[in-house]
């Protein structure tokens, strides 16, 4: 309880003095995930990341994992990004660079009545060109049927929260790095095909003196197919 006071103060204390900008940018990425067996998936993901809408690179973004279903409601996953950031807004990183990052998480589901409730945690490894950074992601997601034909959806509302925790040295003990706030609407195309449309508010603590609070268009494809 301590700590978690703590925290909050901390938050307070940075939103209050530092010099917060607002912006705004468009995700538009595909999502696959392709069952091999009962137990064991392949999964991908491209990110096209742009800032001022679609005038300028943010960050693109390619991964390709792994994941197992210990049981129905619990799974565990590995996998490889490939990162690209892109100097942007109005507190850019220095150059264009590349990351190569390597996560592992850990996900239970849970159902209540027709809502969707998932919990999850997130570990990266973030090899970037001098540094290994490690980064911790805390994520609840729900899900919600808002229109049904005949016992299938043909309109649901997604929305999730995911807090970034940064866990090594070079933290200097300021460990929340960044907050992501999300709401779509899914609309299934088919029984492969899901498209989703939504909001991102993105708030990044870069220091303790630069924030930002990015406003984000979210259009992904989802695209699932059963090989068993």
């Amino acid at each position: 309880m301590r700590k978690t006071l703590i925290v909050i103060l901390v938050f307070t204390f940075f939103s209050a003095n530092a010099q917060k900008v607002d912006q705004f940018n468009s995700w538009w990425y595909y999502s696959g995930k392709y069952r091999l067996t009962d137990k064991f998936n392949i999964e991908t993901l491209y990110s096209w990341s742009r800032h001022n809408f679609v005038k300028n690179w943010q960050q693109s973004k390619l991964r390709l994992g792994g994941s197992y279903d210990y049981l129905k409601n619990v799974s565990f996953g590995v996998g490889y990004e490939w990162v690209v950031l892109f100097p942007y807004g109005a507190h850019p990183v220095s150059e264009k660079r590349t990351e190569h990052r390597v996560y592992e998480y850990f996900n239970l589901k849970n159902k209540i009545k027709t809502v969707a409730v998932n919990y999850g945690m997130l570990l990266e490894q973030r090899i970037m060109k001098d540094r290994i950074r490690h980064r911790l992601r805390l994520i609840l997601g729900v899900k919600v049927p808002l229109i049904q034909t005949e016992g299938k959806t043909k309109l649901g509302l997604s929305l999730s929260n995911q807090v970034f925790l940064d866990i090594d040295k070079y933290t200097n003990n300021n460990h929340f790095g960044q907050n992501r706030i999300y709401g779509a609407f899914d609309i299934p195309i088919n029984n492969a095909f899901t498209l989703s449309l939504g909001y991102m508010n993105q708030y990044i603590i870069i220091k303790e003196s630069r924030i930002e609070n990015d406003h984000t268009l979210m259009v992904k494809l989802s695209h699932k197919i059963d090989f068993r």
